[in-house]
């Protein structure tokens, strides 16, 4: 790769169609002999652009691009190259996609028997002593992590590792954890004593987190800890996750040009803090910022409603200091209405998902092995039988070991699948209301977090509420990944002309992931019955041509560092098209065509930052934030092989009129 962040020549502008032909001032940049998809209304495809400043000046034929070339202009000849807006990802967390000098397990699957000795090299390697913390980033929650007889579950594999270190894992997906018996006994209750968290805290000080920590058969930890559950172990979590304990210096400008690199132009980074929002100020500052920000400032700090209007005030104070800013703006907020769906089959009992929904879990009963292929579902508990409804009148009663073992033994499986749930919301509802409205009120683009249906709904539902004043100061709604959404929804949704930020990859097949989701919603028997569209949840997940049927507008956003600190845009566009695996299809009923699905990665996500009528489209008199490809995915999807969309690279990217990346070999 080169990367240059020099500006071209900047001189005044002229838009085509201002002068007549013979008094057209010349152009800095013409980029000629191209396939410019240019995501106008019309679709329109030119063969040449015009670049003056930082202004598209022409966009037409090649013929009339000569009119622009002057003695100092500069013209590269694409040779039939794609060339198309700069993308637009609105739901990432940008200073996570560069990976900091610590022990970190790049999302690669490993067994719980793989894992020990990766993790006894980092404790050698970093050289971490004996009571300090082992921090371990980017575990794939949801592949990999067999169990083995000697290693049952993941407490044991970190116990394995080392019981002298306190040892914690965030998930990659920035909603699970796990940890190892040091970490759990440093567990301190509300009044700051430590008490650690067992069978009897999450009885008494912890009760509230219960459903958010896996445990076993009696009740006691077997090392998954998800959500809010995670700061009673770890409450560090921006400086883990992001390593923000370095200097900008070091960091920001490799964030830069990874965006840079993946033709990624506007961002907004879906949860800042102070930390964060002072390393995009440095960038900015520094004139190496290849990309616009917008800030989704939060979560808040209390579940009192009486201290939003505090904390909204401390946030008008950020937006303020950021009115001057040519390339931030830090006007929207981010809240978590809930967390996330997958569950764990492989633990005893299941451990549950954890997301609100509208309907009761069921629960499976999962038997055979995972290394010969008979896992999977063998039944249904029926939570109406009268054994279960024992349970239920008294759960206390069947937490002793040998009752719980008996119990198991007779019925095949564990008391606690008897006790029907739903899941959580990150915020009692009251709250989530309140803050929309509030946010709402005091100016604030608001997006959420929404992947279950009951969160959707709540959020859907405030936003209608809150729409006449979001309308009038020309203000946003979104909702960030919505993994599954009710039908009602999904209209209510288009009917608000809600924006819905859809993180596209994940709607890929993936036998194991689904084998965490599915079963705990619908009552499926088999690998290929999960992909049927009988069922709730597949009718029902990632539901984006319906959304866009009902007319609700589609984005893009990666969420990364989540899955991959890659925020491969083109795999995320493959599978807004493609949704399958080359095996299975994740609801073909929900595929968007290659133009929606362009048009959610530019001009749908400037409208969603709010400068569409300068960005996300190829039109003279807009900014000149463009990108070149290695291949024509307009022509990949229409010629029916989409699934080769994933493998795009970008050649060149220009931010605000400068060539700010070129790939190695192409200029």
């Amino acid at each position: 790769m080169r990367i240059t962040f020099a500006a071209l020549v900047l001189a005044s502008t002229a838009l085509a169609g201002c002068s007549r032909p013979g008094e057209i001032e010349t152009a800095d940049l013409v980029l000629t002999n191209a396939y410019v998809y240019t995501v106008n209304d019309a679709r329109s495809v030119a063969e040449a652009v015009a670049i003056k400043g930082n202004t598209i000046v022409f966009v037409g034929t090649n013929a009339d691009a000569a009119a622009w070339i002057g003695d100092n202009t500069v013209q590269r000849d694409m040779g039939g190259a794609m060339v198309m807006p700069g993308l637009h990802d609105m739901h990432i967390h940008a200073l996570g996609i560069v990976e900091p000098d610590m022990c970190d397990l790049k999302s690669e699957p490993l067994s719980l028997e793989q894992m020990v000795p990766v993790l006894q090299d980092c404790i050698d390697r970093y050289e971490i002593a004996p009571g300090d913390w082992l921090i371990v980033l980017q575990w794939p929650f949801s592949r990999g992590n067999q169990p083995s007889e000697s290693l049952p579950h993941i407490r044991a594999a970190l116990d394995a590792v080392s019981t002298e270190h306190p040892i914690f894992l965030w998930g990659d997906d920035g909603h699970h954890g796990a940890a190892n018996s040091t970490a759990f006994a440093l567990a301190q209750n509300a009044a700051g004593e430590v008490v650690g968290i067992n069978a009897s805290t999450l009885a008494t000080e912890f009760s509230a987190y219960k459903p958010m920590i896996a445990v076993d058969a009696h009740g006691e930890p077997t090392g998954g800890v998800n959500e809010d559950a995670r700061m009673l172990i770890r409450p560090n979590f921006f400086e883990d996750m992001l390593g923000m304990g370095g200097a900008p210096e070091s960091t920001m400008p490799k964030v830069a040009v990874k965006l840079a690199a993946s033709g990624i132009t506007t961002i907004q980074d879906a949860i800042v803090d102070a930390d964060s929002m002072a390393a995009y100020d440095w960038l900015e500052n520094s004139g190496l910022m290849t990309f616009r920000l917008k800030a989704a400032l939060g979560e808040p700090p209390t579940e009192n409603i009486d201290d939003i209007d505090a904390h909204l005030k401390t946030l008008q104070e950020i937006r303020k200091q950021h009115e001057g800013s040519k390339l931030i703006r830090a006007d929207a907020v981010k809240l978590f209405a809930d967390g996330v769906l997958e569950g764990n089959p492989l633990t005893k009992p299941p451990t549950l998902p954890v997301a609100a929904m509208l309907e009761n879990f069921r629960q499976p009963i999962f038997g055979g092995n995972i290394d010969d292929g008979t896992f999977g579902v063998r039944g249904y508990v029926d939570q109406e039988r009268d054994v279960c409804k024992s349970v239920q009148a008294d759960p206390g009663a069947y937490t002793e070991a040998a009752r719980v073992s008996a119990f198991e033994t007779e019925y095949g499986f564990y008391p606690q699948q008897c006790i029907p749930t739903s899941g959580v919301l990150e915020h009692e509802e009251p709250f989530l209301r309140a803050y929309i409205r509030k946010a709402t009120e005091a100016g604030f683009n608001v997006h959420v977090h929404a992947l279950s249906d009951r969160a959707v709904r709540i959020a859907v539902d405030e936003f209608g509420k809150v729409k006449g004043i979001a309308d009038a100061q020309k203000l946003s709604q979104s909702l960030a990944h919505v993994q599954i959404a009710h039908p009602d929804d999904q209209k209510r949704i288009g009917e608000l002309g809600v924006s819905v930020v859809f993180t596209f990859v994940w709607a890929s097949p993936s036998i194991q992931y689904e084998m965490m989701v599915a079963p705990f919603i619908d009552e499926i028997t088999g690998i290929d019955e999960m992909y049927s569209l009988d069922n709730y949840y597949m009718k029902n997940v990632y539901p984006a041509k319906s959304i866009q049927n009902h007319g609700g507008i589609l984005v893009n956003g990666s969420d990364a560092p989540v899955g991959s600190r890659d925020p491969m845009p083109f795999v995320s566009l493959q599978q807004s098209i493609y949704r399958s695996n080359g095996e299975y299809v994740m609801n073909a009923e929900e595929r968007i065509d290659v133009h929606s699905a362009i048009a959610a990665f530019t001009r749908n996500g400037a409208r969603l930052f709010g400068h569409a009528d300068r960005l996300g489209s190829i039109e003279a008199g807009k900014t000149a934030d463009i990108i070149a490809l290695d291949q024509n995915i307009v022509q990949l999807a229409e010629n029916g092989e989409p699934q080769r969309i994933g493998d795009t690279r970008v050649t060149l990217t220009i931010f605000d009129g400068k060539v700010v990346y070129e790939l190695a070999g192409t200029e």
